[in-house]
């Protein structure tokens, strides 16, 4: 299986062979293109032709400035600007996430929380994360009776049974918490002005709506568990350990700080993960020989085999395929080299993550599924500084969750992904033998 390659250069080429055939190169078009409509049609290339439209950035634009935003294209130049966080900030993220540490860059309050929350989430828990995952993905798939949409009734609520059993947002029906960490991903990671959603407004008052009602909730949890520590009824989850751990008192991590943290377990745990495991499946269905060799590995109990088939299929279809980030001073970007380019203070720039796990300079024959392909470079959960906490336990979760689904019998996709005209997967029918 390590030597196994299964090429897939003619598939990222043809979708948009017809394209190119018609109206010239992606970067033609955008140079004749009247400056007002130049973002739009970018966003429309990155939506749906993202491989070969980032493939022609990195030969002959690698750092592509736009009305909107800059594009960052090959992989050193992502590294270097998602690894200055004074310099390209988060300053977007603020107004969606308010106080939560995300939402600051390389300071005390950051770097303090983090630090305390990664403690909390031990390493030695991800076998039984990983089998709390299985167990709970298999009963929800036992229950289907062979036919489920995929997306509302499994991959979101296998995730939000880890958010509940393992991290402790317990006592509240999971269909609460599913709607809070919606509202929360789609207005802060896909209604930013670059969007151009049609109803912006909208999306922030739902967010805000279910801010409101999460932090009811969080308030009500933690005076629980407080009480329930002090009456020594407390069990081990994430929302006790936080409660009971000592805490240096420099590091001000008072009641309404920890209040705050362990609701950004919820909003950082079940949409992405939904997106992860909905378009690893149908990256894997959608190539029969990767299918096979998944399945043996499944069938074998071989996680280390079948693990990176996961990851190696969202190489090509990752959860978000770009970062975003604001510059809080002039910089100049790939300096010394003939691609430098100069970002202002305040300008946006978009490090593009799909196009950085494609680059030949960092990635062997990229174009290329290899289903033994090392972890490596991959940035699935994000680089830097604002890696995801959580990309331990993602790193058990989604592939167990895929696995549990591909080992239904003779399980078949009733068409692709449905995004309903938004952002996030919303529907993927599957169906199987009982």
């Amino acid at each position: 299986m390590s030597t196994m390659q299964v090429s897939l250069a003619e598939e990222a080429q043809g979708s948009v062979s017809n394209e190119n055939a018609s109206n010239g190169s992606f970067l033609e078009r955008f140079d004749n293109t009247p400056v007002a409509e130049q973002w739009p049609l970018v966003r429309s290339w990155i939506n749906h032709y993202p491989i070969p439209f980032f493939k022609e950035l990195r030969a002959q634009r690698p750092i592509l400035k736009t009305p909107v935003c800059t594009l960052i294209a090959r992989f050193d130049d992502f590294n270097e600007t998602v690894s200055i966080p004074r310099t390209f900030t988060v300053a977007l993220y603020k107004p969606k996430m308010g106080d939560y540490l995300m939402t600051e860059d390389d300071t005390p309050m950051h770097n303090n929380e983090k630090a305390i929350m990664l403690s909390l989430l031990k390493r030695e828990d991800l076998p039984r994360i990983r089998a709390l995952i299985a167990s709970r993905a298999k009963e929800t798939l036992d229950k289907a009776n062979g036919s489920i949409d995929l997306v509302p009734n499994y991959a979101r609520t296998v995730p939000t049974a880890m958010v509940q059993e393992y991290f402790g947002l317990d006592g509240i029906n999971p269909k609460h918490l599913i709607k809070w960490s919606y509202w929360n991903q789609y207005d802060a990671f896909h209604n930013q002005f670059f969007h151009d959603e049609p109803d912006p407004a909208a999306i922030i008052k739902k967010r805000e709506t279910s801010n409101r009602w999460l932090g009811l909730y969080i308030g009500q949890l933690i005076g629980r568990k407080w009480l329930m520590n002090k009456l020594g009824k407390s069990k081990d989850d994430v929302v006790y350990r936080i409660l009971q751990a000592d805490h240096p008192k420099e590091a001000k991590f008072n009641l309404l700080r920890q209040g705050i943290n362990a609701g950004g377990l919820l909003v950082g745990a079940v949409e992405t993960t939904s997106m992860a495991v909905s378009q690893a499946v149908e990256g894997i269905l959608g190539r029969p020989e990767i299918l096979d060799l998944a399945l043996a590995a499944a069938k074998e109990g071989n996680d280390e085999a079948f693990d990176p088939i996961v990851w190696e299929a969202l190489r090509f279809n990752p959860a978000f395929k770009y970062m975003f980030r604001t510059a809080s001073e002039d910089y100049t970007i790939a300096k010394g080299t003939d691609r430098e380019t100069t970002i202002s203070k305040g300008d946006t720039i978009m490090p593009l993550m799909l196009s950085a796990m494609f680059d030949p300079e960092a990635f062997d024959d990229p174009e290329t599924f290899q289903p033994a392909r090392p972890y490596g470079n991959s940035f699935h959960f994000g680089f830097g500084h604002h890696e995801c906490m959580g990309k331990e336990i993602g790193r058990v979760m989604i592939p167990e969750m895929v696995k549990q689904v591909l080992l239904r019998p003779e399980i078949q996709a009733q068409g692709s992904i449905d995004r309903n005209g938004g952002a996030l997967p919303e529907h993927y029918q599957l169906n199987w033998q009982t």
